[in-house]
């Protein structure tokens, strides 16, 4: 049974293996809405919900506002799991990268401020550590960004940190370290 119950939820993201299986769990007691352009994640992942009346799968991207904005009217709780994660991906592309990670992340915030989206779970980073050498890890130690992509999980927090302050969405960033499970792609880089 979900800690959350009875609410409309926005997962993006929800095709790749954190986000099908966040659909997969809040989609029992809730109305999920599965947002994802199949960049990274994949339709076999959230195949076997579409037979859920609570469950809908939207092929939109973050990278456009228009999406964002009509996809979280009406929600309750947003989980942003939409980015573009790797970082040789991001060396290798550093534009693209904060297209997807710090343009989409600002849609989404803004989409939720417009609509009034009470609470923004987001996928934060590890990667925010950056050469911090402390152990163990504590979340007010940060160092600098070692990478593009670190640098656009670290502008994500600071804008969610903005975004609750200003606005008083309820924002929260879970810095995932290496996670693994069920539908996790066996030929990904992680």
């Amino acid at each position: 049974m979900s800690v959350i119950v009875n609410k409309k939820i926005l997962v993006t993201g929800g095709a790749g293996f954190i986000g099908s299986n966040l659909c997969e769990y809040f989609s029992s007691e809730n109305k999920v809405t599965c947002l994802d352009n199949l960049s990274t994640g994949f339709e076999k992942n959230i195949e076997h919900l579409k037979s859920n009346d609570k469950f809908r799968f939207v092929n939109a991207d973050i990278r456009s506002y228009d999406d964002c904005l009509k996809y979280t009217k009406g929600v309750d709780v947003i989980f942003h799991q939409a980015a573009l994660g790797s970082v040789p991906r991001s060396i290798n592309d550093p534009i693209k990268t904060n297209e997807n990670n710090i343009d989409g992340f600002l849609n989404m915030l803004t989409a939720a401020k417009e609509n009034k989206v009470k609470r923004f779970v987001y996928a934060a980073s590890s990667s925010t550590y950056g050469d911090h050498k402390a152990m163990p890890k504590v979340e007010e130690n940060i160092g600098s960004p070692l990478s593009p992509y670190a640098v656009t999980k670290l502008v994500n927090e600071l804008y969610a940190k903005v975004f609750s302050d200003l606005y008083g969405i309820e924002t929260i960033g879970l810095r995932y370290f290496n996670v693994f499970g069920k539908r996790q792609d066996p030929n990904g880089g992680y």
